[in-house]
């Protein structure tokens, strides 16, 4: 074998073990898969405020009084409670009824149906440092005994407009007992009351 042959072999044995012993380079990471599920329809409605009002103390001429709140945010006193010993105090957030929005609805004509828990019937209890009127009204020294409030729903059937919205509002009565002491004065509130609407449509 001359050596050019020689160095011909070598060359190619060479190159056939750098071949077969070149390694690729390999590198990972890794990535997150994410999903939600959200409600098409949401109701949100804004709270019920019937107002401050001035009470007389102790056996009152007109006995409990019935304040009744409307769907424009007036109130009207039941009849046999004087107005010289139940009023309306201007100086605090005057009465607003809870307005409830729907949007989402894949109703585009027709009515839904509207209600409220057992909870919208109750007596308030004391409220002092939240709420709409108590920011300004400390939580009373003794809550009073039989002060009453019962809302219900202005439409129980709000018509769905054609863009999948409805609205309706949350109104009622609420009674302020008779025989009051000083340590009754103060903020109060409800329970939570849980407004429920349904676009009526057919399950799938």
């Amino acid at each position: 074998m001359n050596k050019f042959t020689k160095l011909s072999l070598c060359a190619a044995l060479l190159a056939g073990s750098l071949a077969t012993t070149a390694q690729a380079d390999t590198t990972s990471t890794t990535v997150q898969v994410f999903a939600g599920l959200a409600p098409v329809m949401v109701l949100t409605c804004t709270d019920v405020n019937f107002g401050v009002w001035h009470a007389s103390l102790g056996t009152r001429t007109g006995g409990a009084a019935t304040i009744t709140l409307n769907n424009t945010n007036q109130v009207s006193l039941s009849v046999g409670s004087a107005a010289a010993e139940v009023s309306l105090s201007s100086a605090f957030l005057g009465p607003r009824t809870g307005i409830c929005d729907v949007t989402g609805s894949k109703v585009t004509s027709g009515t839904g149906a509207a209600s409220l828990n057992a909870a919208a019937t109750g007596a308030f209890v004391t409220n002092g440092g939240t709420g709409f009127n108590s920011e300004v009204l400390a939580a009373p020294g003794t809550a009073v005994a039989s002060f009453t409030y019962a809302l219900v729903v202005s439409n129980l059937t709000p018509v769905i407009t054609a863009q999948g919205t409805a609205q309706f509002k949350v109104r009622g009565t609420m009674s302020i007992p008779d025989g009051l002491i000083p340590a009754n004065y103060g903020g109060y509130k409800g329970a939570a009351i849980t407004v429920t609407f349904d676009d009526t449509q057919a399950q799938i």
